[in-house]
């Protein structure tokens, strides 16, 4: 389901407005006007460009890193912005939690950016879903938040409703890589109809272990679709005690 151009520009100058009644301020240093300043930008710690193409490591190896090789993964292909840490996790912060269409709008011109860099052709952007008593306390998925307007500024099809989650277990926070595939293990659920022979691209804030994408996109593949490629904002460093 594609945005209508009207729709589209209709949402950009309600933002504009906004920005204008509520200037943005630095995410860093709190500078206003701007979400993240010329001082704070270079401080992000943003994702090398040589990493593996399915968990977003560095390698020196096109291709896939020591973990992933021998591995036969679900989908073809992951990246992400930055590391999850400082301004990019408290930007993350800000649209989660505090529903902050701004900062997302800010996130999705990043995000475009990886996305036109790796070089994929995709044919329809489903956000990861959440669970239907997150969506009631929250009132938001906020993958959905940078998944839509990332779809108008691509001008790929967008759907929310041909994947959905059908089991809520437990937050993925404090577990660990087993215990994180075990929980999303069946969660997913995918239309057929709406991915089948797609090239679907897959879109979240954060990648922690893998988990959510690999069951996201095995679920996708086996509804018909035909590639699947994985783009998050951020990826958490296992490196640094975050």
């Amino acid at each position: 389901m594609a945005t209508s151009p009207l729709l589209y520009q209709a949402n950009q100058i309600a933002l504009n407005i906004l920005d204008w009644l509520f200037p943005p301020t630095c995410l860093g240093c709190g500078e206003e006007g701007v979400f993240i300043c010329p001082e704070c930008l270079p401080k992000i710690q943003r994702i090398p460009n040589d990493v593996c193409n399915y968990c977003g490591s560095f390698t020196s190896k096109k291709g896939k890193c020591a973990n992933c090789d021998g591995k036969t993964l679900p989908y073809e292909g992951f990246r992400a912005f930055a590391y999850y840490d400082g301004i990019v996790r408290k930007a993350i912060h800000h649209l989660k939690y505090q529903n902050d269409l701004t900062i997302g709008r800010y996130l999705v011109g990043i995000l475009s950016m990886v996305y036109e860099k790796a070089g994929w052709e995709t044919d329809l952007i489903l956000p990861v879903p959440i669970g239907e008593q997150k969506m009631i306390e929250r009132g938001y998925n906020q993958a959905e938040r940078i998944a839509k307007p990332l779809s108008e500024r691509l001008k790929i099809d967008f759907s929310d409703d041909a994947l959905i989650r059908i089991s809520e277990r437990s937050s993925q926070v404090g577990l660990n890589q087993a215990e994180r595939r075990e929980n999303v293990r069946q969660a997913f659920v995918a239309r057929a109809k709406p991915v089948k022979g797609k090239r679907i691209l897959v879109v979240d804030d954060v990648f922690t272990s893998g988990a959510t994408m690999e069951a996201v996109a095995t679920e996708l593949k086996q509804a018909g679709a035909k590639e699947v490629y994985c783009l998050t904002i951020a990826k958490v460093n296992h490196l640094i005690n975050i």
